[in-house]
């Protein structure tokens, strides 16, 4: 958890460098480009790396290096037909990003290279092997940093530095984690229709969930872009940035605790369980405090640090770290809705919530201007939150009353 934070906190520290090279409207652009590659990897990735997460723990090493085999045959189809759809409709999507078409298709690789990658993290965090997997973020962070100021700084590219910087480093870890899946005798190609059916039964039920997710962090950029300007996306870009890292926190805890969790309901009595939610309260009440403390600090730090081009970006900060929190708290509940595969019950109850963001957003944008985006954030993540406590609770039995 620490490597990770440490990981994602590395870019932060290089903000006064990046933002005195690059104007609100290019962050503006790699904001919008971020926004698109989150979707089409809803797509590409259709939620298979939770099932081999899964599939760790219950299949024999013999069915799992089969099973992930089948997972990335069906990356690769979902791949092809994603550059097949963008091949027709690109013109649609050129409109809506402000970019070249040619970036278009690059995202597809891009996606694609990001869940092989994947894969690979996913085993070493299941096996727990720390060690290997922090190594490997590290190695990666640092590579994506070095070739990003290059193009930025040495070359004289704008967002397409930053961007470009992204592909060739999933690209090239993408490849280095196929030939490290394959050494480790964690891939036998032996297409199987009964592990397809139990993959896209695990992952299709979750797109409406992971579309919702999509709904409440990335469709925002392009309403933005539609009604306030390019510009206004890139500052609030830089102030989701900020306040985002609240969610990196909680995703890095929830990396390491939910193979835990999982190992852990395989055989827990009512003690065992009780003391999880004690320790799911104590949770909930640590991210909130350090959602405050992060509203007060970071802006602090954007005036002293941060080019004045983007001190604005201070006003969604607040909004965008309790979002975030909500988000975190969300994270300790939805487990047990995995661990029990009821995954039909998540995607209703999230597609709700990003639907009320869209539609929250709209309206919010329409009456505040761009801090309005922000306070739908806010609102979509609680909503999200108590949805899916509220289906956790039906889906696996905990004492959440502690009686």
């Amino acid at each position: 958890m620490l490597t990770e934070a440490i990981n994602k906190a590395v870019p932060f520290l290089l903000l006064p460098i990046m933002t005195t090279y690059l104007a609100p409207s290019d962050y503006g652009i790699i904001a919008t480009f971020s926004a698109f590659t989150g979707i089409l990897a809803i797509f590409v990735h259709v939620n298979m790396v939770g099932a081999v997460n899964v599939g760790f723990f219950k299949l024999e090493r013999s069915q799992l290096k089969r099973y992930i085999s089948n997972v990335l045959f069906i990356s690769g189809i979902s791949a092809t037909i994603c550059l097949l759809f963008l091949f027709f409709y690109n013109k649609k999507f050129i409109f809506l990003l402000g970019i070249d078409k040619k970036w278009v298709f690059i995202a597809v690789i891009f996606v694609l290279s990001q869940f092989i990658t994947n894969i690979n993290l996913v085993l070493w965090q299941a096996e727990q092997k720390a060690k290997f997997f922090c190594i490997f973020q590290a190695l990666q962070t640092l590579s994506y940093i070095s070739i990003t100021l290059y193009f930025i700084i040495y070359i004289g590219l704008k967002w397409e530095g930053q961007i470009l910087a992204q592909i060739m480093s999933a690209a090239l870890y993408s490849l280095a984690s196929f030939i490290i899946i394959t050494r480790r005798n964690y891939f036998y190609l032996d297409i199987n229709k009964n592990y397809i059916k139990d993959i896209l039964r695990f992952g299709l039920p979750l797109i409406p969930h992971a579309l919702s997710a999509w709904f409440r962090t990335g469709v925002d950029r392009f309403l933005l872009n539609a009604f306030v300007g390019i510009s206004a996306t890139g500052l609030y870009a830089m102030g989701y940035q900020f306040g985002s890292i609240i969610g990196i926190l909680a995703a890095s805890f929830n990396q390491a605790y939910s193979p835990y969790l999982f190992n852990k309901l395989n055989s827990i009595d009512i003690q065992g369980k009780k003391q999880l939610v004690k320790y799911t309260y104590l949770y909930f009440i640590v991210i909130l405090l350090i959602a405050c403390f992060f509203s007060y600090f970071f802006p602090i730090f954007v005036n002293r640090f941060i080019n004045i081009r983007y001190h604005e970006a201070n006003q969604y900060i607040p909004w965008i770290a309790f979002g975030f929190a909500f988000q975190g708290m969300y994270f300790m509940v939805v487990n047990y809705i995995f661990y029990v595969k009821k995954t039909h019950y998540l995607s209703i109850a999230t597609f709700c919530s990003g639907l009320i963001h869209v539609a929250s957003s709209y309206i919010l944008i329409q009456i505040n201007g761009a801090i309005g985006a922000a306070q739908a954030t806010t609102f979509s993540f609680f909503i999200a939150f108590v949805f899916v406590w509220i289906l956790s609770a039906k889906a696996y039995k905990m004492p959440w009353r502690l009686s």
